[in-house]
């Protein structure tokens, strides 16, 4: 079978995102190039049933690539694949810059996020205007066997960035200090941990599932007068919404100066 899909970069997006498409039926192992110079991400795609290689240069001609290198290493890249629609996942390059380094506009670009790696993720996705429908379906067919896939302008994927890329590392900080605060309060660090990752669970499926938003969620678990109501205190007290704010419009400003 003549390869129709090639991957330059490895890493555990790019491993989660074919091992779902293959696992998907969206793309079949024998169609599929990888290059890698890691010789461990090599085995794993090897395993899968793909071909691979160690360079980009050494991949076979291709209709699709997906680009899942580090945006300082697309210059390096870029030459090998003209020609082909691009779907990319480097951080902060815009469809313009990878336009004008491969000559054309056949491009989709992508935005995932860290629980893609266990098919909960949630990817943002914007098309040039030269991106044909055949192709931006493929590329949503491909993302949604790992999670859900939420199209935008381009010019929201800065936004996007800062609220679901970079939005499971906020979850964790606030993961981090429940525990912390579950020691403080006498919990021995195991069990603390364990109520943490159960209820953060239990919270993210009512969330998903529950047609409440999350502001009725928040209302219906606190009594006036209780337990909860006094945690949420001291949160608006410290102004912990508004940081958490900010740092969302953070996240999305630097996300802007490095698609500058």
């Amino acid at each position: 079978m003549s390869i129709s899909f090639a991957v330059i970069g490895g890493g555990n997006m790019a491993r989660a995102i074919i091992e779902g498409a293959i696992a998907g039926g969206v793309l079949s192992p024998e169609s599929i190039a990888i290059a890698d110079p890691e010789q461990s991400s090599r085995d794993f795609f090897e395993a899968l049933g793909c071909q691979v290689v160690s360079d980009a240069s050494s991949l076979p001609s291709t209709q699709h690539v997906l680009l899942s290198v580090k945006p300082q290493v697309f210059e390096v890249v870029a030459s090998d694949v003209k020609g082909a629609i691009v779907y990319s996942i480097m951080a902060g390059m815009t469809i313009e810059r990878i336009a004008k380094a491969i000559g054309h506009h056949h491009i989709v670009r992508m935005m995932p996020n860290l629980p893609c790696s266990i098919g909960y993720g949630a990817t943002g996705i914007a098309l040039s205007d030269s991106t044909d429908e055949e192709d931006a379906t493929l590329a949503k067919e491909i993302f949604s066997q790992i999670g859900s896939v939420i199209e935008v302008p381009e010019s929201l994927m800065d936004a996007v960035t800062a609220v679901s890329g970079s939005g499971p590392a906020y979850l964790f900080y606030l993961a981090d200090s429940m525990v912390r605060g579950g020691i403080e309060a006498g919990l021995d660090r195991e069990i603390s941990d364990a109520l943490v990752r159960q209820t953060i669970l239990g919270a993210a499926a009512l969330l998903l599932q529950d047609e409440r938003s999350a502001s009725e969620l928040k209302d219906a678990v606190t009594s006036k007068g209780g337990t909860t109501a006094s945690a949420l205190q001291v949160l608006d007290q410290q102004k912990v919404d508004k940081a958490i704010q900010n740092a969302v419009i953070a996240a999305r400003d630097r996300g802007q100066e490095l698609s500058a």
